[in-house]
């Protein structure tokens, strides 16, 4: 659970337990569970009132008129039939006259029957209505209540759930490397990062090699929190600071030829190599067992034939030796930027947190010397069981040789040490160091940086629309045809018949003339349209290199090891965050908040006398609708929204 408020000195937090990268923005409103339940419909009305009602509107004046027609019909049918049939007798008038008043009166209410008849089905329709809406006032205010009581508890569980979650290493990472950034990043970095680190894994070790002294708002967070702080500044430090300090003279001959040749790639041939380091053992091995690095100067100018702080008999075995010149000048010259080295030795124990800090004003051979002194030193601090250390930092790790990196995460590795390496740009040494642990991507302004960093994020497939086309067409046909066509026929006969009188002749003739007319007229008309997306497979870069340019300074981008997969996670590193409201200090389940579906509430209960009321965390209120849980029943699986 996380508060609303933020705590009363929110930057001691940062130095609470859990290993904190940054935090991550979780859309709180993203969980929020929608109601399920549809709303009640108001019931239909019962059909055959309807057609009841259709039935009594459909032809009332034919039946009205019917009505009167038939009872005035019978009326003075039964008068006239029944006065002549009755004209003498005096009571069967009566009755007659009784019976035509009868049909009368039947012809006028059945007419007023007909009449009424629409307005009692209408009559019952609106009661069948209004009973219909009583109901679905009753069931929609029950659904109401239960809706309402649905939003409570959502609104309840989505205003605990924090808004800032914890970003941390995945479980049994052995180091962490951060690449990019500016100097800002990398302090807010150290301010987050580094608190918890100290509060849990214990007794840190940071060595800072930018010479830009990034540790300040650490050190004052270690001691904002009761944690002891050593600060050594190097070369300006090492009166009492000895960094072969507790080594044998073995150990001290590998360190120094270590830091004068490099790796055996990157300086000086085998050869050099092991001459360097034959003559510096037989000088420790004569100044042993009180050697320092300023008895191993004396040794050398000695050697040069220069007075020098030795006894008669360190002498007489140093004349013994014979080394060239040139090689003495060479070894003393590497060396005589440490001759003050623990001249003055601290006796402080050792601190909480020890920041070793490399200046940068001073010549690239000496920062480079001090630099390779250091790690030696580290590996030597790491290997020792005496003071063991939690967390070892290393910022402006470009230089240092990756196999001396290599080396080093692997003593972490095996004692448990957190190892965290800041790299300035991936390229050299970077390059060929990063992927031993997870990778934190910061900003990378050079593009062949960014495009590196995006091809070690790696590539992945999708769909993306690779098509989108749009048809709009048409055609119109209009045909016009008249057809005109005309005959004529003519005919005649002539002839002789006989009659009485004689012979006569005769004429006859016929004539006929057609004509017709046709006009024909066809008009067609079309309209077709459509509209087509498609998508292909591609295989792109999961992270785009302009992202990775374009990346705010307190942004990170954190690439976690999780299974058999990657998982890429955008990570807000600016300490100001825990001074917000809904930070957890700790990772962060994506688990959607928990379905109040089976909450009961006492049977007697009417729905409609549900009263919502402010709902108590972790349990379901007797206000709960039918049907619905605790809310500390599990939640039911659903996909993450």
């Amino acid at each position: 659970m996380t508060s609303p408020v933020p705590a009363p000195r929110p930057l001691e937090q940062l130095a609470t337990e859990g290993e904190r990268l940054g935090w991550i923005f979780n859309d709180r409103n993203l969980y929020r569970r929608k109601f399920m339940e549809p709303p009640p419909q108001p019931a239909p009305i019962p059909p055959e009132l309807q057609e009841r009602l259709d039935r009594a509107q459909r032809g009332v004046v034919k039946r009205v008129l019917i009505s009167l027609g038939v009872g005035f019909g019978l009326t003075v049918l039964i008068g006239c039939c029944g006065g002549v049939l009755t004209r003498d007798a005096e009571g069967a008038r009566t009755l007659v006259l009784f019976l035509a008043g009868i049909s009368a009166l039947g012809g006028v209410a059945g007419a007023i029957l007909a009449g009424i008849a629409p307005s009692l089905a209408r009559k019952s329709v609106a009661e069948a209505q209004s009973q219909a809406q009583a109901a679905y006032a009753t069931e929609h205010a029950s659904w109401d209540s239960r809706r309402q009581w649905h939003d409570q508890q959502q609104q309840h569980a989505v205003d605990a759930r924090p808004e800032w979650s914890a970003a941390s290493p995945s479980p049994g990472t052995r180091r962490v490397d951060i690449v990019g950034g500016t100097s800002y990043g990398w302090e807010a970095v150290l301010t987050v990062f580094g608190g918890s680190l100290l509060a849990t894994r214990g007794r840190m070790v940071l060595a800072d090699f930018t010479g830009e002294a990034l540790s300040g708002e650490l050190m004052q967070l270690a001691l904002g929190t009761g944690r002891s702080v050593r600060e050594v500044v190097l070369p300006a430090d090492l009166a009492s600071f000895d960094l072969v300090a507790g080594l044998a003279p073995e150990e001290l001959v590998d360190g120094l030829v270590e830091a004068m040749y490099g790796d055996a790639g990157s300086g000086g041939n085998r050869a050099e190599r092991s001459q360097d380091a034959l003559l510096l053992n037989q000088i420790a091995g004569i100044l042993a067992p009180s050697l320092t690095m300023g008895r191993l100067l004396a040794a050398l100018r000695a050697l040069s034939g220069q007075d020098a702080p030795l006894s008669d008999g360190e002498r007489d075995q140093l004349g013994r030796l014979r080394p060239e010149e040139s090689r003495l000048r060479r070894i003393e010259a590497f060396l005589h930027p440490l001759e003050a080295m623990g001249s003055a030795p601290a006796t402080t124990p050792p601190a909480d947190l020890t920041c070793l800090v490399a200046e940068g004003g001073g010549g690239r051979a000496q920062h480079e010397l001090l630099k390779d002194l250091l790690v030696q030193w580290l590996g030597h601090q790491v290997r020792r069981e005496t003071t063991p250390i939690g967390s070892l930092v290393l910022l402006g790790a470009d230089e240092i040789d990756h196999r001396a990196i290599e080396r080093l995460s692997t003593l972490c590795e095996r004692r448990g040490i957190r190892l965290v390496l800041f790299f300035s740009h991936l390229r050299a040494e970077s390059l060929r160091t990063i992927g031993g642990g997870e990778v934190a991507l910061m900003r990378l302004g050079n593009h062949q940086e960014a495009a590196q960093a995006a091809e070690f994020v790696g590539r992945g497939h999708k769909f993306v629309l690779s098509q989108l086309t749009r048809t709009l067409g048409g055609e119109e046909t209009h045909t016009l045809a008249d057809t005109v066509g005309e005959s004529e026929t003519k005919g005649g006969a002539k002839g002789e018949r006989a009659s009485r009188h004689g012979l006569r002749r005769y004429t006859s003739t016929n004539w006929s003339k057609t004509r017709n007319w046709s006009q024909t007229e066809s008009t067609a008309k079309g309209t077709n349209w459509s509209e087509a997306a498609s998508a292909q497979r591609v295989y792109e870069y999961v992270l785009e290199p302009r992202v990775l340019q374009d990346l705010p300074e307190y942004a990170m981008i954190l690439v976690k090891s999780e299974g058999r997969g990657s998982v890429v996670q955008a990570v807000e590193v600016d300490p100001a965050i825990v001074t917000l409201p809904r930070v957890s200090m700790s990772p962060v389940a994506h688990e959607p908040l928990p379905d109040p579906s089976e909450a009961v509430i006492p049977a007697t209960r009417h729905p409609s006398q549900v009263t919502v009321s402010q709902p108590q965390p972790l349990a379901a209120p007797e206000s709960a609708p039918p049907g619905w849980g605790s809310i500390t029943d599990p939640p039911r699986q659903q996909q993450r929204p």
